[in-house]
């Protein structure tokens, strides 16, 4: 791994060579049409459909790395089946607010409308990812993981070119979504959501926590983030956090805003009683420092009630077995899902 100035210099210049030039091409040839029609399809649909670049695209698996191990990957995975409602509801409470505390990454995020005027549907989309790529067995040959990375992959394109085509766009800040800002939500999705398990009262061995890096460096190769910013232990998942923290975490307007309508979003969804708590308990996973680059300032009386309840739900984590996770997680994903279908229908 190369955890330097320089080295994360030059990676923010870069983006998604393959996925960057399809989508130049789809543009000059007007082919949009084809484009959008595939990416709204379900992931099994997708080898149903008439020929074209876009589909190649879509159903072309990586070759396997050297250091590909299929028994971590499958015990990464089986690590998220066994926590995966407390993994997702990490994932909305820390890692998402964790990775708006990046500018100038963050700028491609608020720029973006969808996650500007509809976090609701990001979430969901983005838990869509997680399930798709950590269930269990998800990377069989012919796989519908291979599928959905591809897309995120075409997403990610089509937003750098309509970004780096607005006039406020500054290059500057780097390409939008660069190799350096994906590492960082790789690291979001992964290292950061140990730290919330271990800060909830989880208790994993050493070998679980590499297993579940395992799983999302795999993820990120497939992903085609450079290999070099993949880190290949807990050691170092946390140096390139720290390195990355270092550069670009801030206090910017365009975090703040994120962060509040996120916070809008789930005082609407959750009951009055714990709504009054949100920011609080986002701010209790991510400490002082970056609550304070998102716009969260203290607040001592709801500060110490989400600390007590964490404290004890820590407590309570500690002595119980969670059974029944991965499908009560489902349960709720689905029902998200079919709010959000049906709102867009």
């Amino acid at each position: 791994m190369k955890a330097t100035h320089d080295f994360l210099n030059k990676q923010r210049l870069i983006g998604d060579g393959e996925a960057d030039a399809l989508i130049e091409t789809i543009f000059a040839n007007k082919q949009q049409a084809v484009l959008y029609g595939l990416l709204k399809l379900d992931e099994k649909d997708v080898a149903n459909q008439p020929d074209s670049e876009v589909k190649n695209f879509l159903l072309t698996e990586k070759p396997q790395p050297t250091w590909f191990d299929q028994q971590k990957l499958a015990r990464g995975q089986q690590l998220f089946k066994q926590y995966a409602l407390e993994m997702m509801a990490l994932l909305g409470a820390m890692s998402l607010p964790y990775c708006y505390a990046a500018s100038p990454g963050n700028k491609a995020l608020y720029l973006s409308d969808k996650m500007r005027n509809a976090p609701g549907k990001r979430l969901m989309d983005t838990a869509s990812f997680v399930i798709a790529v950590l269930s269990p067995n998800s990377f069989r040959h012919h796989s519908t993981a291979a599928v959905h990375i591809n897309k995120v992959r075409l997403i990610h394109a089509l937003s750098r070119y309509y970004l780096q085509k607005l006039l406020n766009w500054n290059m500057a800040w780097g390409v939008p979504i660069n190799q350096e800002d994906m590492a960082g939500t790789n690291l979001a999705f992964s290292y950061v959501i140990l730290l919330g398990m271990q800060q909830s009262g989880y208790i994993l061995s050493d070998h679980e926590k590499e297993d579940f890096l395992f799983a999302w460096r795999y993820i990120g190769f497939q992903l085609n983030i450079e290999e070099e910013l993949l880190p290949a232990s807990f050691a170092e998942a946390r140096e390139l956090a720290q390195l990355i923290k270092k550069r670009n975490f801030k206090k910017t307007d365009e975090g703040i805003v994120l962060t509040q309508e996120l916070l809008t979003y789930y005082r609407a969804s959750v009951p009055p009683n714990q709504a009054k708590l949100v920011a609080a308990q986002v701010r209790l996973y991510l400490g002082d420092e970056v609550a304070e680059y998102i716009g969260l300032p203290k607040d001592p009386i709801q500060d110490t009630l989400a600390a007590t309840v964490s404290s004890l739900k820590s407590t309570q984590n500690l002595f119980s077995v969670h059974s029944s996770s991965y499908e009560k997680m489902m349960t709720q994903h689905l029902l998200l899902k079919r709010k959000f279908t049906n709102s867009t229908a």
